[in-house]
């Protein structure tokens, strides 16, 4: 009798204690389930190394890319704050997961990431004016000329080009490119390099800012396409945010909205509500994957 009523007692503190943990499991489920829509949906922290403008305006939370990048990730529902941080230091926040993603990276330059799709393509370009009469086909016709480039390109664009910059006493960078390009239209160099379309935001910027004057702009410009085009994809801590934006990517490139955006800044670098004088930058050879 005593096994009997012993067994029952058992029986029925496993069975309360059952009771107990499936309803724990049970609840958690129910709240799992109704997470999953708006747990999808998250706000996420971008790193942007530098404003690169008509690419990265930071002044006013724009450009090219950064609207890519909130038009994409709105498709799955996700929102971006941009942080802007130098180059390092965006690496660093991200490995320490300080970031959810970073934009603007080469595949393997950071480990235990995921990678996007390719996202943007710059064309960077030795920059000359026509009057000038340059013959420049390769890295080699940049010697003996005073190259003005952007800050890091010695290191950033090929080891040919960085035996130029060192071997070539006409060297120089400039950590502000709309420099370049005033040092260029008023003579004060005779190559630059850089992406033909920052060259064209500036230029515009530069006449804005009364640094050029309308006389300057009648020079006509060459851009010397002899660097490849160099791509960019985006880099995401989370496998799945990396999917969602690349699903992004395609929907908005396939409806339209990306070449929607590109027409916007296409006439953001226009010169054609500001003067009658439109320089012209021209292009000897064709340029494949042109972002603009």
């Amino acid at each position: 009798m005593f096994n009997i009523a012993h067994k029952a007692a058992r029986a029925a503190i496993w069975h309360n204690h059952y009771r107990y943990h499936y309803c724990q499991y049970k609840w958690a489920g129910l709240l799992t389930l109704c997470c999953v829509q708006p747990c999808q949906a998250l706000e996420l922290k971008i790193g942007a190394s530098q404003s690169i403008p008509p690419y990265v305006i930071q002044e006013t939370n724009s450009g090219l890319e950064l609207e890519l990048l909130f038009n994409a990730l709105a498709v799955k529902g996700h929102t971006a704050s941009i942080h802007y941080l130098p180059l390092a230091r965006t690496f660093h926040e991200l490995k320490e997961a300080k970031l959810d993603g970073v934009i603007n990276i080469q595949e393997g330059m950071v480990k235990n990431v995921f990678y996007s799709d390719v996202a943007i393509t710059y064309q960077n370009c030795a920059i000359s004016l026509m009057s000038n009469q340059y013959n420049i086909n390769s890295i080699a016709d940049l010697n003996h000329k005073h190259v003005v480039t952007f800050q890091r390109a010695s290191s950033l664009l090929g080891d040919e080009f960085t035996q130029m910059a060192k071997s070539n006493k006409g060297y120089q960078e400039q950590a502000q490119q709309i420099q370049q390009v005033y040092m260029l239209m008023k003579h004060r160099a005779d190559v630059i390099v850089m992406d033909k379309y920052i060259f064209e935001y500036y230029l515009k910027l530069a006449f804005i800012e009364g640094k050029l004057t309308p006389q300057d702009l009648t020079q006509q410009t060459v851009c010397h396409p002899i660097f490849a085009p160099t791509q960019y994809r985006f880099a995401f801590l989370n496998a799945q945010i990396r999917d969602d934006f690349n699903i992004g990517l395609k929907q908005i490139t396939d409806n339209g909205t990306l070449w929607a955006l590109k027409e916007k800044y296409r006439r953001l670098i226009s010169f054609d509500n500001h003067t009658e004088t439109s320089p012209d930058l021209i292009v000897p050879k064709m340029i494949k994957h042109d972002p603009l």
